[in-house]
């Protein structure tokens, strides 16, 4: 990691005040050394000369007090003379010293010390008296004299010498000292600059920061989803005003340091928290690792629908006080009615393209019935009785025939997704069977196997097919010159927990791709395939298949929202969705089902047996109310046939005023459900109940399925007729609404 400004200018501060604490140290230590050696040296050199002079003395007045003895002969110059002797005598035992000090201080004056030596050494057997002085005496003063000369001028040099030599050495020390203050300065003014242009720089780089969180303040604030930023502590740092508004929280709850137990505690709905527990959080944050984010859809305190992330961050030197995660909350409602109407379009574009196709079959049926009674009608001979029999037979098929195809129709249009059912693919295969051919068209084959002993799965029936007719779709469009479509299902058992993607490769399709990674669990699967003979899916797009809004198709051709609505419905059965394959190869999209638990009495109690339908035998007056007069003159004629008195009125307010009108007691109201008017035959069956008591009620309707049980606000008891119907049907809900009258 790069070293920050300050702290270089911390060392060259530290490098300038050390160089100036040792210069100044060692100058100090040098100075005292030097001055205590010089000290001792005087010190020697002092009493050296000291002595030295003594000795100069007192030869030089023995010499010239006995030269002035020998012209005056007084008394005086003689003691004089035995005082410089005695001089002499007594200053031999302190030669030895005086002449090591010598020799120390220089190897030039062995020769003067030894003379001098000898000469002190023959003095001192001198006799005291001026009167006794030994053959040769002067000669031995001369010479002391003159090698004391001598040995007080080398003395004189050498202390001159040492005088320079400290003087030399004192100099050195001082340019020594000058460089080391020198350096020592300019290194606490480098450090001086440093930390001047640090400072600049941190204070740019706080100015910097400033800006920066304004800026990711004034972010945070447009955005249109609330942020919260926790510590690892669990405290909130930081936040936008968004949240608060997204979460329906009150003004002033986010405060810096709020806890997130504080924030969990508020957002609760039917005594569910919204947010996860914190000790989630910390284990996850104890592991110091990236985790996948965790997201959440909920409904809101205040009714939005809520999308909840929590996200961990960690400072990348691992600090364990630099990290913590983020909330976000998005209100998805507007969102999620996106997603629906695009699933509607979605349908509605099945739907234009199975109307094509049931178009196109009621032209051919229509066509057989209109052909067929027209041969009929000339056939109207006695001797053609039979021919014309056969003609009327034939056009009877193809109306039932068109009954079957708009009950197939008006089943997948008015079927709502419902929660998982038990449900036989048997059931799903032969309903399928007659849609896939109008949808995919001819120039695909469509091959549906046999799923007779194929389990019965967990899942709604109005989702699984529409997900088929989406995979359906799908693989029709990567065929656009034809080809074939299988769909197939069998039983899978895994005994362990298995992972789809290593399951082996089937038919070359060896690129694939599952809608979730965990393992399947171990259990009893239905495996449901839809397999086409196209060119296959590159890499690219099998990455990208479930993605909401992804698709290859041209702009307006598609709504990318095929496979994100077959991911959905695998995600709500707990179910998974696996794609293979290959160049060449085609595409075969799996749907793993779980298999429906069967109850034992669903396998043991034998189904409810229907009450005996009763006819009844006696004349009743009956209303028939019919906008559509061809349906209402059928109707009026059947019960007419049937030996009943028949009123009809073509809306709800004519009807009102005919049964007003009526003699006697009204037995039974056959309406249409939808009638022009502001009496539609839900309120006329209604108002008409209450006036007779025992009436009995059939309501008709083209949007009634075999399937629908209940009219809201219907009259208890009423029986419901799908249109078309045809003569047995009409007379069987007939009876059966007598026959619940007369129970009530």
């Amino acid at each position: 990691m790069a070293r920050h400004p300050a702290r270089r200018a911390h060392i060259l501060a530290l490098i300038g005040a050390g160089l100036l604490i040792v210069t100044f140290g060692t100058m100090g230590i040098e100075l005292g050394n030097e001055m205590a050696r010089h000290g001792d040296l005087d010190r020697q050199s002092t009493a050296a000369g000291t002595y030295l002079r003594t000795l100069h003395h007192a030869t030089s007045d023995a010499r010239i007090c006995y030269y002035a003895w020998l012209a005056n002969k007084k008394p005086a110059d003689s003691t004089c003379y035995t005082n410089a002797i005695g001089q002499l005598e007594n200053a031999l035992p302190g030669y030895t010293e005086f002449k090591l000090l010598h020799q120390r201080e220089g190897s030039n004056r062995a020769e003067p010390l030894n003379a001098i030596e000898h000469s002190l050494a023959q003095i001192a057997l001198w006799p005291k008296s001026v009167l006794s002085v030994p053959k040769g005496g002067e000669d031995v003063l001369a010479t002391l004299d003159e090698n004391l000369s001598v040995l007080s001028r080398v003395s004189t040099l050498d202390q001159a010498d040492r005088v320079a030599n400290m003087l030399r050495n004192t100099s050195w020390q001082r340019r020594l000292a000058l460089l080391g203050i020198l350096t020592g300065v300019l290194s606490l003014i480098s450090a001086g600059w440093v930390l001047d242009r640090s400072s600049l720089a941190a204070a740019q780089a706080e100015a910097g920061s400033r800006d920066l969180a304004l800026r990711l303040r004034a972010t945070l604030d447009s955005l249109s989803l609330g942020v919260a930023v926790f510590g690892a502590d669990g405290r909130l740092w930081h936040w936008n005003e968004q949240l608060g508004t997204v979460l329906g929280l009150e003004k002033d709850f986010l405060q810096f340091g709020l806890p997130y137990e504080a924030l969990s505690g508020v957002l609760v709905v039917g005594g569910v928290p919204l947010l996860e527990p914190f000790e989630h959080i910390e284990a996850s944050l104890a592991l110091g690792k990236p985790v996948p984010p965790v997201v959440a859809e909920c409904k809101g305190p205040n009714g939005a629908d809520l999308e909840l992330c929590r996200t961990l961050f960690f400072a990348p030197d691992g600090g364990a006080t630099r990290r913590g995660f983020v909330l976000t909350a998005a209100d998805i409602s507007l969102r999620l009615r996106s997603e629906r109407a695009l699933g509607e379009a979605q349908k509605l574009r099945a739907l234009g393209q199975l109307t094509a196709g049931i178009a196109h079959d009621f032209k051919n049926l229509l066509t057989v019935i209109l052909g067929n009674l027209e041969l009929a009608a000339d056939h109207d001979l006695p001797e053609h009785v039979e021919q014309r029999q056969e003609y009327l037979s034939a056009a009877t098929h193809a109306g039932r025939r068109s009954e079957a195809l708009t009950g197939q129709l008006l089943s997948f249009m008015r079927r709502q997704g419902g929660t998982p059912d038990s449900l036989s693919l048997s059931d799903l295969f032969s309903f399928l069977g007659g849609l896939l051919g109008r949808i995919i068209g001819t120039r695909i084959v469509v091959e549906c196997h046999d799923t007779t002993a194929v389990w019965t799965v967990r899942a709604d029936a109005a989702q699984l097919e529409s997900a088929v007719l989406n995979l359906a779709i799908n693989a029709r469009d990567a065929m656009p010159q034809g080809g074939r479509l299988r769909i197939e299902a069998r039983n899978v058992t895994f005994s362990v927990n298995a992972d789809l993607m290593s399951l082996p490769v089937e038919e070359g399709r060896n690129r694939r791709i599952v809608s979730d990674p965990m393992p399947l669990p171990a259990g009893d699967w239905v495996r449901l395939d839809v397999i086409d003979s196209g060119s296959g899916m590159t890499d690219d797009v099998l990455h990208h298949l479930f993605e909401p809004f992804f698709t290859t198709k041209a702009e307006g051709a598609g709504t990318g929202l095929g496979m994100a609505m077959v991911l959905a419905f695998s995600q709500q059965v707990k179910g998974r969705v696996m794609v293979a394959t290959g160049m060449g190869q085609g595409t075969a999209v799996s749907l793993w089902l779980p298999r429906a638990i069967t109850t034992l009495q669903e396998t043991v109690l034998p189904a409810p047996q229907l009450p005996q339908v009763k006819a009844e035998s006696r004349q009743l007056q009956v209303l028939v109310v019919e906008d559509d007069a061809a349906i209402r003159d059928i109707v009026v004629t059947i019960l007419g046939m049937a030996g009943h008195r028949v009123l009809d009125a073509a809306d709800g307010e004519q009807a009102f005023d005919v049964a007003a009108s009526a003699e006697g007691q009204l037995d039974l109201l056959v309406t249409d459900v939808h009638l022009p008017g502001p009496l539609d035959g839900i309120t006329l069956s209604r108002v008409l109940a209450d006036r007779y008591p025992e009436l009995a009620i059939v309501y008709m309707s083209g949007d009634l399925t075999p399937e629908t049980t209940s009219l809201p606000g219907a009259v208890e008891g009423g029986r419901l007729l799908a249109k078309p119907f045809r003569r047995d049907g009409l007379m069987q809900a007939v009876t059966t609404a007598l026959n619940a009258r007369t129970r009530v």
